[in-house]
């Protein structure tokens, strides 16, 4: 999580473990998050992010609800039109914590004993935008400023209030499948995860961590597969894509950069013309 000098961090705990909290920083902010034997619901009160996973990278913004289950994340808070301030408040889910909190009175429709590879397709959701899970994290924002007087029964019962919520916000059955699967353990397959991120500014080292690897692993298993270096292999297809669109389109060189993954116009430009032998404004003005 943040740990940057202006991060705020205000939390309440049950049986000694953190469980739920309330979390303040300034953007722009990148981390990586490494979910093991654990799930975290997380709602956005202020800022803009981009969190990425295996097999999918989702926009958030002021009031979405995530569901995360167990695996790795990169998220990217980032400067929004309301300013660079970050609010969000996180509930922290553990097997043995939600067996503890339910007893034997778990809901039948949610089996967090399930073992299988994961089904869902992804290993977040971004929850249905309901008044009432609004309402819910107003109330955590109380109670979390007020910690001093919150006992471990309230706790228990506004966890089991949120886990109801989203059970009956649910209408497509996909939540609920992904809480059947909170601690199911991930396998993503590198091929999949190099074709879902292969035009984003994800670097080598990040989709290692998605694939659940070290970098030198996942370089090795990367040129078994595709029979190059990754970082070769990812600067060749940006830019080919970037060619195309510079060809073909009349998108502004700016666009086209930040569509095929490059974050920084200046070395775009500087890697285009080493592989081009001309700059993108250069080709673009040889098409007009």
């Amino acid at each position: 999580m943040p740990s940057t000098q202006n991060a705020v961090f205000n939390g309440i705990q049950y049986h000694g473990q953190t469980v739920m909290g309330l979390r303040k920083f300034n953007a722009p902010y990148t981390y990586q998050d490494g979910l093991v034997n654990e799930a975290r619901i997380v709602h956005v009160f202020k800022g803009q992010s981009s969190l990425i996973c295996a097999g999918k990278a989702f926009s958030l913004s002021a009031g979405d609800t995530l569901l995360m289950k167990s695996d790795n994340f990169i998220n990217r808070w980032q400067e929004s039109d309301q300013g660079n301030t970050v609010e969000f408040a996180g509930v922290r889910l553990t097997q043995s914590f939600v067996q503890q909190l339910y007893l034997d009175s778990l809901p039948s429709r949610v089996n967090v004993n399930r073992v299988e590879q994961n089904t869902v397709g992804t290993s977040a959701i971004v929850l249905p935008d309901t008044t009432l899970l609004a309402s819910y994290f107003a109330s955590i924002k109380g109670y979390i400023s007020q910690s001093d007087l919150i006992t471990e029964t309230l706790v228990a019962l506004k966890i089991q209030e949120l886990i109801e919520l989203i059970i009956a916000s649910d209408s497509s059955g996909t939540v609920l499948a992904l809480l059947n699967e909170l601690f199911v353990p991930s396998q993503p397959v590198l091929q999949q995860v190099v074709k879902t991120h292969l035009y984003t500014p994800l670097k080598v080292e990040e989709m290692a961590f998605l694939c659940h690897m070290s970098a030198s692993t996942f370089n090795r298993k990367f040129k078994q597969v595709y029979g190059t270096s990754a970082n070769k292999y990812l600067i060749k297809k940006r830019l080919e894509k970037a060619q195309q669109l510079l060809k073909l389109t009349d998108k502004s060189v700016t666009e086209v950069a930040l569509e095929c993954g490059f974050e920084e116009l200046s070395y775009f430009s500087r890697i285009f013309k080493q592989h081009y032998q001309v700059t993108p404004s250069q080709l673009r003005k040889c098409n007009a």
